[in-house]
């Protein structure tokens, strides 16, 4: 799925509830309590009312998207939740510079979290991480304040001689400077998957179109510092269906939130950076 064309708009924070009963049962049968799905989005939050949007665990619900990044200099936030079963999870929501994060990183981990998601914007020690920690065994590995470079050598050793793929990927830093920030999982499944950083706005869409062709779909899409790249891992999984957009303002990403939740599809992917936003959505 495509959108082709950017159109500027005044910028509007959204924030979204819904909840769905099912059935229990039909008559003659013992009823039995179904949980019904419930989900919270929102995009365009300020920094400052970020913390309002964090959901408490005690709603059930738990996060599944989150990013960060900036428009005209100021923080911008997305974040989707919703009330699937999962492990206990934390946040780390606005870790200021490298050192920061690392620490968050490290005092989590040694409590038995992983991260699945991790989010950055800015540059230096000016860079803002979030990330979404969910307590589970098995191994990862996690990096960020890495160069292109670096990351094709650490992602070499570990997709071909150990057998991990990408399972986040998100980009921060400066349009000179790009800086990556991913995570990688083992791969038991054999899952055929690739990556593609920095690809020019201009010609993503050829990008896309040939991956599609050739079996894949976007599983995680990074926007580059000023919104005009977009870094993307790529996986043949089978998951169907699935939708993609790129190059929304935060009106569109709004209006195609709508049209995909009204057919049951949900963010598995948001990113935006200088009011460019990109996302994938699947089925729960």
């Amino acid at each position: 799925m495509r959108t082709r064309q950017k159109i500027t708009v005044a910028v509007a924070m959204a924030l979204a509830f819904f909840s769905v009963t099912v059935p229990s049962a039909s008559a003659g049968a013992r009823a039995e309590t179904i949980t019904p799905y419930q989900y919270r989005a929102y995009h365009d939050v300020s920094g400052v009312r970020v913390w309002d949007r964090i959901p408490m665990k005690r709603s059930g619900l738990r996060p599944v998207v989150l990013s960060v990044g900036r428009q005209n200099e100021q923080e911008r936030w997305a974040m989707f939740s919703d009330n699937r079963p999962g492990p206990d999870w934390q946040l780390i929501v606005r870790a200021k510079g490298d050192a920061v994060y690392q620490q968050e990183f490290d005092r989590f981990t040694a409590m038995g979290y992983q991260p699945t998601m991790v989010t950055a914007t800015g540059s230096g020690s000016a860079a803002t991480f979030a990330a979404i920690f969910q307590k589970k065994s098995g191994k990862f590995v996690a990096r960020h304040g890495m160069r292109a470079n670096e990351l094709d050598t650490i992602n070499f050793e570990l997709r071909n001689n150990k057998g991990y793929m990408l399972s986040s990927l998100n980009v921060y830093g400066t349009p000179s400077d790009p800086r990556y920030a991913a995570v990688w999982v083992p791969n038991p499944s054999g899952i055929s998957w690739n990556y593609n950083l920095s690809i020019s706005a201009s010609g993503y869409q050829s990008v896309f179109d040939n991956a599609v062709k050739a079996g894949y779909r976007p599983s995680v899409i990074g926007v580059g510092p000023d919104g005009k790249t977009y870094s993307v891992v790529w996986v043949k999984d089978g998951i169907r269906p699935w939708y993609a957009f790129h190059g929304m303002s935060a009106a569109q990403y709004q209006a195609r939130f709508d049209e995909m939740t009204a057919k049951g599809l949900y963010p598995a992917s948001i990113d935006m950076e200088n009011g460019v936003y990109a996302a994938v959505f699947t089925a729960r």
